[in-house]
């Protein structure tokens, strides 16, 4: 079958045609086609950015990560463009990105334990307003003394944000017993998002 390739006045010796200048109107389906007159997106809308703890913080019980040890808020450094899924506001330790989307979700929880032992469980959360729902946990068995006492736990999930303003993320954990978090500005305890397509 041979191809036929439309030009001015339907000339066939023409290698292409000029959508801007020679058409008009709405194309038809082709195959494989769309049949969409606007709204092409050119791959996919991504954004990236972290949330930082910038001085360390002695955390106990089961809560999440809301502020440093001496009480700044937390830290939000953005490598996106405003729009693209990244973090906005960080108020009260809810996290809330600024596209709805899949989010690729990675939760860095490092620190050490200051006396004793302890089996600390690190959360990766989403907060509703009003509860909280856990999509990824790690599991850190520290004790004092030898080997060492510090830890790292690295722990990731892929987050369905349908709504920026109901669906917030929170840096969780449980069962914290004399666990100090290290926060230095840098990814060290820390959560970072990587917007991956629509929801």
């Amino acid at each position: 079958m041979a191809l036929t390739r439309l030009g001015p006045n339907n000339s066939t010796n023409i290698s292409g045609i000029n959508l801007t200048s020679q058409v008009t109107g709405t194309l038809p389906v082709a195959n494989g086609g769309t049949a969409i007159t606007s709204g092409f997106v050119n791959g996919v809308t991504q954004g990236f950015s972290s949330v930082y703890m910038p001085g360390d913080l002695a955390i106990s019980g089961d809560s999440y990560i809301s502020a440093s040890g001496t009480g700044a808020a937390l830290s939000i450094r953005n490598t996106g463009a405003s729009g693209t899924g990244i973090v906005t506001d960080v108020t009260s330790g809810n996290i809330q990105l600024d596209k709805t989307g899949f989010y690729f979700v990675i939760y860095n929880f490092t620190g050490n334990i200051t006396s004793g032992d302890d089996i600390v469980l690190p959360y990766i959360q989403t907060y509703n307003g009003s509860s909280s729902s856990n999509h990824a946990y790690g599991y850190v068995d520290v004790s004092t003394g030898a080997p060492a006492d510090n830890f790292t736990c690295v722990i990731h999930a892929i987050v369905d944000v349908t709504d920026t303003s109901t669906v917030k993320l929170r840096m969780g954990y449980s069962s914290a017993n004399n666990i100090t978090l290290y926060g230095t500005g840098q990814s060290v305890t820390s959560m970072s998002f990587l917007r991956l397509g629509d929801t």
